[in-house]
């Protein structure tokens, strides 16, 4: 792919000047009526324009023109966002993450309710599975809404609104089809029909079904993502023949003696070049000329890994309307989805730099002895080895006559929803709302292809069945499939949600500038997750998440009753103050209220602001999930003790110990240094819930027609924050945290303590702006732009209550506690901006999307510019161009290019699997895309 460097935010925003400047004294405005709605963020009906909330609305049709095809991608658009596109086989799907306080402080609705959180980590919604095809409108409430939707909705609120009703027949299809070669194409199919008309026939129903998939793209296919000089600057591993050894195939092997090894390595193939007996090759010789590490083969670590995995999902609406009374309309909806990922990576390792048993993280080597015909130089031909004298061979095998692992990673998801609104002549007129759901998540995690288990492995090499220098005979073939864990689910969970609400509303009395609104309602909901892990996991081991053997489960219920008052006090300010109780089964009551204003003391000027309270409960998980138990830590480190090391926040720069106290372990390197230490983890029934303290005011501009600006500022305030502290802030402090290491009496680890607390408090500020510029001419068509953008000022967290405050604004994002929210950044400025031409039939727009520089995750916290691998991510912007064309009333056609510019992702430290990745928070790894989409209307 080509680099062009061009200076990306002057481009759009010079166009902006350049209209703005040259068009603002010839607009002229088109002012359509407008109709009273309900809003997100209030239960009372109100014109959109007297919304004192600080709420974005972007349509169905804007996704498509700025080039957006899945929901995933409108979820990384949001510019208030710091949400991730899953990569790398991130199974559980894409969560909102608002002001980058996590995914479980944004709440996502469907059509003004909740949906069932993802079944694992029961704290957020995947957003995959709304239906698209479906889809009206988004709205984003950019302020907490705690007070009317009670717990998840510290960060703000993203409500997805379906088409009230459809007649008639679309089809619809697209494909995505990346410049470069190998995989990551996507293509998506979908179908809407609708029959009845409410306003007319009082009935309306339709189905949206939609149905999208995604190809894989392996690491290899794009090399700019893998250049070795690149990544040695960033301080990554870059494959090299002197890197190190590992599991290979072939296997290397280490010489023990006496029950130790002798630090001699070797493989009975490097004499030949590493040319193995296998039809592909993957192997080359290392150059590495000292006794641990010579003459062994390399796997080609570019090989195997993946960027994309293949996805697929399937996604069903339904929405049935009956029309009743006087306004009054009774609607049912259905909504269903299946989605899948399957992640590939390299083959299953096994040796005694891998976890033999996941559950005590525990490892121990593989060996092999002269006894087995597979020795080398036996009888069954592999080859001899020069000095190697039938020593026991401690080994480090690859699998890669298997080849790539598969594994396979469902999600089901059902949701119905009955709700009946109308108007209720009871003591008054009443706007009333009533509705019952059910929703249903389930998650299955398995083996597809390519798995065998640990144990049987072992078992296999010890008898002499299987070969670890060359391709199976048939009885050893034949054992590889005894022992295959193919096809097999070794991890399950469900969540299942039921709730209730009621809303009523009414006109009290006329003030001076309209009707005094009252609404008041009620909720209630029972939320239930149950996990279950067999001990499959503890076989495998590889590739394995979750704690082999463990079933938690939990369940709350929670009622909460709120009001709302909207007093226009006069023509020109409007009052708006609302306060919601909360009773959870499981930790007692809450109240908090929200207060807002709007002042509009001429047409062009609005001034607004809101002022709340928050709080977030404790995820079921976090409270009742898996009991504290022993797991292997999530990276490798050097003990502190046993491997002591000047930089312990730097793996695999410890040494054995030579302290005589300790001399009588008989220390293994392979047990202490750069290897899986274990670890505490679990629940902490002892929660208690996140408070938080909100305020916004913003400013709305209309200095000339067709032209509104927007500015809001926003600081946000939490205590009580729920988190642990990440390995890299324990091993980066060892003085402070050593605690935490609990030791046998003879020094040996026992395990390191990680579970959740209350820990310390997180304050975050900055500004929100909007613009929106729209110039019809009578002649050449209409021209518009907009732009959105945050400027984060401040984002200050404490690693424990009453710390010390660490602002983390322009890199990694570390929530209160020092533990990264993995590969979330918080940037400076974001913004996406887009200027667009319709003339007829014919619409076009080009859409940048910008990311201000920051500071990427480097080796050490507390290195500096100019020091060694330093790395700083450049400011990013991608461009993308749509065009669409009407050609008659069915037919609409539509192409664009997606990364206009093919813009190389920037290298980064973030790790997808221990490797030096790309900054998957503002780029894909796919490069320059042409698009293609179809709608036609039968």
């Amino acid at each position: 792919m080509k680099h062009q460097s061009i200076k990306q935010p002057r481009f759009i925003m010079s166009a902006v000047a350049v209209a703005v400047l040259t068009l603002m004294n010839t607009a002229t405005a088109q002012e359509a009526p407008m109709q009273r709605v309900e809003v997100t963020g209030s239960s009372i009906k109100r014109l959109a324009s007297e919304n004192a909330l600080p709420l974005t609305t972007i349509k169905a049709e804007e996704l498509q023109n700025r080039g957006l095809t899945t929901m995933s991608e409108v979820a990384v658009a949001l510019t208030v966002g710091s949400t991730n596109e899953p990569v790398g086989g991130g199974g559980s799907g894409t969560m909102i993450n608002m002001r980058g306080l996590n995914t479980n402080r944004t709440l996502v609705l469907l059509n003004g309710r909740r949906l069932a959180n993802e079944a694992l980590g029961d704290s957020s919604v995947n957003v995959d599975v709304i239906p698209m095809a479906a889809i009206e409108r988004v709205e984003v409430l950019r302020d907490g809404a705690s007070a009317l939707y009670g717990t998840d909705a510290i960060a703000g609120v993203v409500n997805f609104i379906t088409k009230r009703s459809i007649t008639g027949v679309t089809a619809s299809a697209s494909t995505v089809q990346p410049e470069a070669s190998g995989g990551g194409a996507q293509r998506r199919a979908g179908i809407v029909a609708g029959k009845g008309d409410l306003a007319t026939d009082g009935w309306n129903v339709y189905t949206a079904f939609d149905v999208q998939r995604r190809d894989s793209l392996l690491q290899r296919d794009r090399p700019n993502i893998t250049d070795p000089a690149k990544i040695a600057q960033l301080g990554g591993t870059p494959f090299t023949p002197n890197t190190s050894g590992g599991s290979a195939s072939p296997a290397n092997y280490t010489i023990y003696r006496n029950g130790k090894t002798a630090n001699i390595t070797g493989n009975p193939y490097f004499a030949a070049g590493c040319v193995t007996p296998y039809a592909v090759q993957t192997t080359v010789p290392s150059t590495r000329t000292n006794a641990n590490g010579g003459k062994t083969c390399i796997t080609d670590p570019t090989y195997y890994p993946e960027l994309l995995p293949e996805a697929q999902q399937a996604t069903l609406f339904t929405k049935g309307s009956l029309a009743h009374g006087d306004g009054g309309v009774l609607t049912v909806e259905l909504n269903l989805s299946k989605s899948y990922i399957d992640a590939s990576d390299a083959p299953q390792p096994f040796g005694a730099n891998t976890d033999y048993d996941r559950l005590t993280a525990s490892r121990k080597p593989l060996m092999i002895t002269k006894a087995s015909k597979w020795y080398p130089g036996g009888s069954g031909g592999v080859p001899a080895v020069a000095g190697l004298n039938g020593e026991d061979l401690a080994l480090t095998w690859s699998l890669d006559e298997l080849g790539a692992v598969t594994s396979h990673d469902e999600q089901v998801n059902h949701r119905l929803v009955v709700q009946d609104e109308g108007q209720l002549n009871l003591m008054g007129n009443w706007d009333y709302r009533v509705g019952a759901s059910y929703a249903y998540s389930k998650r299955n995690i398995g083996f597809k292809d390519n798995f065998v288990r640990t144990p049987g492995l072992y078992a296999g090499v010890a008898n002499g069945t299987l070969n670890p220098f060359g391709p199976q005979d048939a009885a050893g073939q034949a054992y590889l499939e005894s022992i295959s864990a193919d096809g097999l689910e070794y991890r399950n969970a469900d969540v299942r949600y039921y709730g209730a609400d009621l809303n009523l509303s009414r006109s009290l009395m006329d003030l001076k500038g309209g009707s005094l609104g009252l609404a008041i309602g009620a909720d209630w909901h029972r939320e239930s997750f149950e996990e279950n892990m067999n001990m499959l996991g503890d076989e495998v081991v590889y590739k394995v998440s979750g704690t082999p053997g463990r079933n938690p489960s939990g369940a709350r219920r929670v009622m909460g009753a709120y009001a709302e008052l909207d007093a226009p006090v006069t023509k020109q300010l409007n009052l708006n103050f609302a306060v919601r109780a909360d009773h959870f089964s499981d930790f007692g009551s809450t109240v908090n209220p929200k207060a807002s204003f709007r002042y509009q003391p001429m047409k062009e000027l609005m001034f607004r602001g809101t002022v709340s309270k928050g709080f977030r409960a404790p995820t079921l998980p976090e409270l009742y999930g898996s009991e504290r138990t022993l797991t292997p830590s999530t990276s490798n480190w050097d003990d502190p003790l046993l491997c002591p090391s000047a930089t312990p926040g730097v793996t695999g720069t410890g040494s054995v110990t030579t302290d005589p106290r300790y001399a009588g372990l008989n220390l293994d390197p392979t047990r202490v240094c750069n290897t899986r230490l274990t670890t505490l983890t679990g629940a902490n029934p002892d929660l208690e819930p996140e408070k938080s303290k909100t305020i916004t005011v913003g400013v709305v501009v209309e200095p000339f027609k067709n032209f509104v600006a927007t500015v809001d500022f926003w600081k946000i305030d939490m205590t009580g924050t729920i988190a642990q502290v990440s390995e890299d802030t324990i091993f980066n402090n060892i003085q402070k945290y050593g605690d935490l290491f609990v030791r046998n009496p003879d020094g040996s680890l026992q395990y390191i303590t990680k579970t959740r607390l209350n820990m310390g408090g997180l304050r975050t500020q900055g500004i929100d702006i909007g613009l929106n510029y729209v110039y019809p001419t009578s002649n050449w068509g209409r021209f518009g732009f907009s732009a959105d953008g945050t400027y984060t000022d401040k984002y200050e967290g404490q690693n424990e209550s009453g710390g010390e405050w660490f602002d983390s604004v322009g890199k990694n994002g570390a929530l209160s506690t020092g533990a990264t929210a993995s590969n979330t950044y918080v940037f400076k400025w974001k913004h996406q901006a887009r200027v667009n031409w319709s003339y007829g039939p014919f619409f076009a727009q080009l859409t940048q999307q910008y990311a201000s520089s920051y500071e990427d995750t480097n080796a050490l916290p507390t290195q500096k510019p100019g020091q060694p691998f330093f790395n700083r991510i450049a400011p990013y912007s991608v461009y993308n161009l749509s065009a669409s064309w009407k050609v008659n009333k069915q037919l609409k056609i539509g192409a664009g290019v997606n990364n206009l510019f093919d813009e190389d992702p920037p290298l980064s430290n973030q790790r997808l699997s221990s490797r030096v990745v790309f900054a998957r928070n503002v780029a894909k790894p796919i490069g320059r895309t042409y698009t293609v989409r179809a709608d036609y209307a039968f």
